[in-house]
């Protein structure tokens, strides 16, 4: 949607000033923080933040491990070939199986107990932008394992990744070229059991803010002046009716090689195209915690889910010493939304005969495009007829990248139709039905754009001196992200003299619209407050680095990072014309207290300790390692912006606040790690986390009905525990893999909070996540049986305003179960059942079940071909 552009010239006039300004009289100096002057004003966004995970499976491939136990701070590698093993198709469902996360809304990780804003994502090592209005990480279900090649998760911060780490980083590895040529095409079908039958639809295809409209609100009175022309300009085409369902579908190609154009010169291509559908009811009961026999919801909801992902790599490789690479890709959600809500509340009191109905509809359109180049030289002795290194340098090793990556999300003409039933209150029949007085007909209108530019470098120095060997590295990063968030309302207002019996689209109608005797007519701007805001940040980052080993015994591994980080945000008002909003904006950044633009820049050291042995508890391979790091999470901008916004997921409220502060963590970590020759493999770790500041999602003053969530910082916060894994291979075919967490956390609020708990567990953290996994091989190869099982704790939804206490979300016990079939060399047949259990997502408060989601068993079969 281009309609926002009119106003980008004022909104770029506002930005500069709010930099300027920062520059002029904004230094961040939290506690624990140096700060400085704000340099000149810039638009950008935060450092790359690289991520580590790993679990391991009988047919794991051996770099995966190697490079596990290579890993200088604690990491863990999951690959391609164990994704494939249990049946995840997406990146979100294969992160559940790694010690110490776990999956949040089938999107989202939480690392070690801390919520999805203390974990970060990269692609290839790159920032980049979420889609995602209601979070600030990206969806992980975004990325389908057609394009992997393997994750790595980070769970101790070393000084070459990003400081902005809290709980771990989330790398996400990609396919490169392959070295032979490959073919591979597969599709597939399901079902679920909540949506096997029938759903609610929508009759109409959204639309963009209609052209009169747009044209209206840049003139002053337009509005008021053509009434009626705007009335009729919005789609109005909303009815919902029930439906039958189509199957889930799938289907996706990758086609590649490599050619040999003479002794050095190697170039490659490898391309992907993948599309999916599904069709889900996500039916919910919500009950008000505080009286839920008088307040409660029956929402009857059908989500169309369709995502088309491409990918393009190229490679040039001279000598098997210098690379260059370039990858695309465009991933595409579309989410269509159909609801229909029937509630009651003290003022629509079901004994009284009066019933709330609420008709909604919501398309949201969700694409990243992502463009890479990056580069891998080996710089040796005697190259290029000049270089000359040191003799206990063996050579330089230079890898660079640079990105450039948008994320964009269309919401067109989301719609909100309230009205009022009248029943029996004997036998519940409705009655009658109407739409409600005032703006009763909401139509939203909203797009997010995400612009972020990246690059970096790192060389790093291979030595070895008699039995000392290692690395010194170094490099440099550079980050700039913009935001443009805008959003428009439109309302249709309903005296209560008009006629407004029937359903949306009878009520909406033409003629019923036109009669004057009705009176209807249109205005702006929602309930909520300010719609829009622009944003940007800037992170500029050095870092220096040093592994060395020892004998190979000891092993050091340290250094430090440095981080300068610029942020600006400014809620804006789409709707004035005169300019006056801006100017109250420039006003407000003279206040040397004012939080809409900061700076802020710091050191972040790191330093691991290992001891290595073989032989050890009869291990072929020993290695124990204390680590401790230095990091700082920064609240995202949808944290910050004085906005609010809905969670599509579960139809909550949330909104921003200026306010926050950074969250400074020290971290410390233990782990040994056990490899025998037949595979098998056994960790165990303990960890600490003392964090200041930390930023917890709580609860505010909101409509009776209805929740709104925001965020806080808390005084003080720790989480600590231990983590076990293990791989064990128990003969004829069968092995048995898994992980246990066990883990605490506390939080402290100020008692001039007005949080119900001032000390509780942090918001998200489990206090026991469990992963186990029984597969078997069969002896011929033609049979592979997963049986897979995944729970997590009872864990804080978000904190209660007080009186009120806090809300939990309550354990999911997973259980899944992929059989393999491979009846030829090419091709394969999976059949893959989930959530076997029949659990449904649960919400407590107080003992009250506040919410609860409807989730079904779901059935696929796919085929694969593949040479």
């Amino acid at each position: 949607m281009n309609i926002f552009n009119f106003r980008r010239k004022e909104l770029a006039l506002a930005v500069a000033a709010t930099l300027a300004t920062a520059g002029a009289s904004t230094t961040y100096a939290q506690e624990g923080t140096s700060g400085t002057q704000a340099p000149k004003p810039e638009i950008s966004g935060p450092a790359i933040e690289e991520i580590v995970v790993t679990t391991r499976l009988m047919d794991s491939a051996q770099e995966l491990v190697l490079e596990r136990m290579e890993q200088p701070f604690s990491a863990e590698v999951l690959g391609v070939d164990q994704i494939v093993r249990v049946g995840d198709s997406d990146v979100a469902a294969a992160l559940r199986r790694v010690t110490g996360l776990t999956l949040i809304d089938g999107q989202y990780v939480y690392v070690r107990g801390l919520g999805e804003r203390y974990s970060s994502t990269t692609l290839n090592g790159a920032l980049v932008p979420s889609p995602e209005l209601s979070r600030n990480v990206i969806p992980l279900d975004l990325f389908p394992t057609s394009i992997l090649s393997s994750l790595k998760v980070h769970k101790a911060y070393a000084p070459d990744q990003p400081a902005a780490f809290g709980g771990g980083n989330i790398d996400i590895r990609t396919r490169g070229v392959p070295a032979n040529p490959v073919f591979s095409v597969s599709v597939g079908t399901g079902w679920n059991s909540e949506s096997g039958d029938d759903g609610l639809t929508t009759l109409g295809d959204g639309g963009d803010l209609p052209g009169p409209i747009a044209a209206a609100i840049r003139v002053p009175g337009a509005v008021e002046a053509n009434n009626q022309d705007l009335m009729l300009s919005l789609n109005r085409d909303i009815e919902i009716e029930e439906d039958s369902l189509d199957p889930d579908f799938d289907a996706s190609i990758t086609a590649g090689n490599s050619w040999l154009l003479n002794d050095d010169v190697e170039v490659g291509v490898l391309a992907t195209v993948e599309a999916k559908n599904q069709f889900r009811n996500e039916d919910q009961v919500e009950r008000g915690f505080s009286n839920p026999d008088q307040i409660y919801a029956n929402v009857n909801r059908t989500v169309e889910e369709d995502n088309l992902t491409a990918a393009l790599n190229l490679e040039l490789n001279f000598q098997n010493k210098h690379s260059l690479a370039t990858s695309s890709y465009v991933l595409q959600n579309n989410e269509d939304q159909s609801s229909i809500v029937l509630s009651h509340n003290p003022d629509f009191l079901f004994a009284d005969g009066q019933q709330r109905k609420l008709y909604a509809t919501r398309l949201e359109e969700r694409e990243l495009i992502v463009n890479q180049v990056t580069g891998e030289h080996i710089i040796e002795d005697g190259d290029f007829g000049f270089v000359a290194l040191p003799d206990f340098i063996t050579a330089v090793n230079v890898n660079w990248i640079y990105s450039d990556s948008t994320a964009r999300t269309d919401i067109p003409n989301a719609t909100s139709i309230q009205a009022t039933n009248t029943l029996d209150p004997a036998t519940g029949r409705v009655i009658s039905s109407s739409l409600s007085v005032g703006s009763s007909s909401q139509f939203n209108f909203l797009e997010l754009e995400d612009d972020v530019e990246s690059g970096g470098f790192e060389v790093e120095l291979p030595f070895e001196f008699a039995n000392v060997y290692g690395t010194i590295s170094g490099g440099y990063q550079d980050n700039t992200k913009t935001r443009n968030y805008y959003g428009y309302t439109a309302n249709i207002e309903a005296p209560g003299t008009s006629n407004r019996e029937g359903t949306p689209g009878q009520v909406l109608s033409n003629e019923n619209l036109l009669d004057p005797a009705n009176g209807f007519f249109v205005t702006m701007g929602s309930n909520f407050g300010t719609e829009s805001y622009i944003a940007a940040e800037t992170l500029q980052a050095a870092f220096g680095a040093f592994d060395v080993t020892f004998d190979n015994t000891w092993r050091l591994s340290g250094g430090v990072r440095w981080e300068d980080f610029n942020r600006g945000v400014l809620p804006i008002d789409l709707l004035d014309l005169e300019g006056e909003y801006i100017r109250r904006l420039i006003e407000d950044l003279q206040n040397p207290n004012q939080r809409m633009a900061i700076h802020a820049d710091d050191v972040y050291p790191a330093i691991a300790l290992t001891y290595m042995d073989q032989g050890f508890m009869g291990a072929d391979d020993f290695q124990v390692r204390l680590g401790y790091g230095k990091t700082v999470v920064r609240p995202d901008l949808r944290e910050v912006s004085d906005v609010q916004f809905i969670d599509p997921e579960l139809n909550i409220r949330r909104k921003g606040n200026p306010n926050l502060l950074f969250a400074e963590i020290d971290h410390l970590d233990l782990r040994a790690e056990w490899f025998y020759g037949d595979g098998s493999s056994m960790t165990a770790s303990l960890f600490y986390k003392e964090i200041a500041n930390p930023i917890e999602e709580v609860e505010r003053p909101g409509p009776q009905d209805a929740k709104l969530l925001s965020y806080d910082n808390a005084k003080t916060g720790e989480i600590y525990g231990i983590e076990f894994e293990g791989l064990k291979e128990l003969g004829s075919g069968f092995f048995l893999t898994g992980n246990l967490v066990l883990s605490d956390s506390k939080v402290e609020f100020s008692e001039l909070s007005a949080q119900t708990s001032e000390s509780r567990r942090l918001t998200g953290h489990s206090e026991y996540v469990v992963n186990a996994q029984l597969g078997y091989d069969s002896d011929d190869g033609r049979h592979s049986v997963s049986t897979v099982y995944n729970v997590f704790g009872e864990r804080v939804f978000f904190a209660g305003l007080s009186p009120s206490p806090d809300a939990y979300e309550e354990p999911f016990h997973s259980l899944d179960m992929v059989y393999s079939f491979y009846p030829t060399d090419q091709a394969t047949i999976k059949l893959k059942a989930q959530n076997i259990l029949g659990e449904q997502r649960e919400f407590t408060q107080g003992g009250v079940t506040i919410l609860e989601e409807e989730v079904g068993t779901s059935l696929s079969l796919d085929f694969k071909w593949a040479f």
